[in-house]
């Protein structure tokens, strides 16, 4: 998935929308504001009343805008599908997450965005072999729509990365792999600098927060070893976007641009 020479200067710094005020296409110019290359928009909902993507005039607008700015839109999180995923116990309710990953790739698609963050957090987290077989088999019947699109179908989870490597093998998809978020290791209990190795080429994305057991910080200011996730990160030959998903105060923006300079100096 990535080339042999790879290195740590290759990665580039986006923002998730969640940490910024506003959304697209306002939030492009946030994130310009705030010193990024890329902007992660972040989905409200599966209908068209709850989120902008869901129209194709809004979505020309917000190509229009990310164009205009040189901000790149590479990836979308459906974080709605925490609420009903393709793991619930309702057939009916797996079977409108199933649809709503195919809409949302078409949307993808159209925006020009090549990855798709699938959550699995709150009500649709995996705690059991029956939901990891929901997982496959939800997933799985999408698959072949990402592919043709040429788009990722990106997992986030509690799981750790051998388990997560295991879902990736048994979908058997190249458009399927795992967004790997350093500071949810922490919240978990989990080696991210050992995850990282053993997700390898199933590492589609990375989020980039911070955290203690008392909550979320400012990065470099919590526990997570961003060194050595950067480090890790380069020896398996990641070369893709970080998002930075991180904590704010009253001035997001700010903030944004405060913990994007923090994380570029790892990059260095």
């Amino acid at each position: 998935m990535y080339p042999e020479d790879a290195s740590s200067d290759e990665m580039r710094l986006a923002a998730m929308e969640t940490i910024l005020p506003t959304k697209a296409p306002d939030s492009i110019n946030d994130s310009l504001d705030a010193g990024f290359e890329g902007l992660e928009l972040n989905v409200a909902g599966p209908d068209p009343a709850d989120d902008p993507i869901w129209s194709p005039s809004n979505r020309n607008r917000i190509r229009c805008r990310s164009a205009e700015l040189g901000i790149e839109i590479p990836s979308i999180c459906l974080g709605y599908l925490n609420g009903g995923g393709v793991t619930h116990d309702d057939p009916d309710v797996r079977a409108d997450a199933r649809a709503s990953i195919l809409r949302a790739i078409d949307a993808s698609a159209a925006l020009g965005a090549d990855t798709i963050l699938v959550p699995f957090f709150g009500d649709m987290m995996i705690e059991s072999d029956r939901e990891k077989d929901r997982l496959v088999a939800g997933i799985g019947a999408v698959a072949t729509a990402a592919e043709a699109a040429d788009i990722t179908l990106a997992l986030e989870n509690t799981l750790s990365g051998e388990e997560n490597v295991d879902l990736c093998e048994r979908i058997d998809s190249p458009a399927v792999g795992v967004y790997y978020d350093v500071g949810n290791a922490i919240v978990y209990g989990i080696d991210a600098v050992d995850d990282i190795y053993a997700l390898e080429e199933h590492l589609a994305r990375v989020h980039f927060k911070d955290y203690t057991e008392d909550g979320s910080r400012m990065i470099g200011e919590g526990d997570v070893d961003f060194p050595a996730c950067v480090e890790a990160l380069a020896d398996v030959g990641y070369d893709d976007w970080i998002v930075l998903e991180t904590t704010s105060g009253e001035d997001q923006v700010a903030d944004a641009a405060e913990n994007r300079e923090r994380s570029a100096k790892y990059l260095d």
